[in-house]
């Protein structure tokens, strides 16, 4: 199982981009999340992880949400499976408020229809550790 992130259109992860934007330690604790994962090569069931629900929000398919709690900050990851059993993450947020927003929920949405698209993908490093 690999961890995959879409490419922005300067040719960097977009995943990249937000762990750069959150603390080392909670960075650090979404890699960790995701290599579980895929060293276990499947999407375990846990209490972190939910379902983005398709009613609500207007799409067909299935949106996971992982929880990543680090202290006082929270983090929220949105990713679907691919039929080859890759991972890809379509949107990180920090979480301010109790329901998911709709504008992080949309942004997820449309990256799911660029990668329906055959928008560019990449392995994601999840080597980050704290530092």
């Amino acid at each position: 199982m690999k961890i995959l992130s879409i490419q922005q259109h300067n040719g960097l992860p977009e995943f990249v981009s937000f762990l750069n934007e959150v603390s080392d330690k909670l960075a650090s604790a979404i890699c960790k999340k995701f290599q579980a994962y895929a060293e276990l090569n499947d999407v375990y069931s846990c209490t972190s992880l939910k379902i983005l629900n398709p009613r609500i929000w207007g799409y067909k398919g299935t949106i996971y949400k992982l929880r990543v709690d680090c202290g006082k900050e929270s983090a929220r990851v949105l990713f679907v499976k691919t039929l080859g059993n890759d991972i890809v993450l379509l949107h990180g947020f920090i979480k301010k408020t109790r329901k998911t927003p709709s504008k992080d929920a949309k942004i997820a949405i449309q990256n799911l229809e660029r990668l329906k698209n055959n928008v560019a993908v990449t392995e994601l490093p999840l080597a980050r550790t704290e530092g």
